[in-house]
């Protein structure tokens, strides 16, 4: 509980400090979905994340799109989460506060969606397998 309240409190400060930094509207007509190897989760490469020089946003961020592929694949999955349900949420509301303009956040990327559902969750298979394997 005192670490998810210190994490929380680290993830709010490092919001405040980069509000409204990551990019509002992409410069790439078709953005690919990419596989982000530190959360096991998946972002598009207009959104400005891997990009970002500040690790610790990089960092704090990784609850988000976490929490955001659970969205995408559906609630009923066996997708794991960086902390628990709850505090994964909680991340994903404060994000949404500190960067209501990102567009990570617009509705596409953030809905149910079956052919991303199945595209995701076959890469987190072989990523899985891949893991084992090592």
């Amino acid at each position: 509980m005192m670490m998810d309240f210190i994490l929380k409190t680290w993830i709010w400060i490092t919001f405040i400090r980069n509000k409204e930094t990551l990019p509002t509207e992409s410069k790439i007509i078709n953005p690919k979905m990419e596989y982000e190897t530190m959360s096991g989760a998946f972002i598009w490469e207009d959104e400005g994340l891997w990009e970002l020089r500040n690790n610790q946003l990089k960092d704090a961020f990784k609850y988000v799109i976490n929490h955001r592929m659970k969205l995408i694949v559906g609630r009923d999955s066996d997708v794991e989460v960086m902390r628990s349900k709850n505090f994964d949420k909680r991340i994903f509301e404060m994000a949404k506060k500190y960067f209501p303009n990102w567009i990570g956040f617009e509705k596409s990327r953030c809905s149910y969606n079956s052919e991303l559902a199945d595209r995701i969750l076959r890469i987190k298979k072989v990523e899985n397998w891949r893991f084992q394997k090592y």
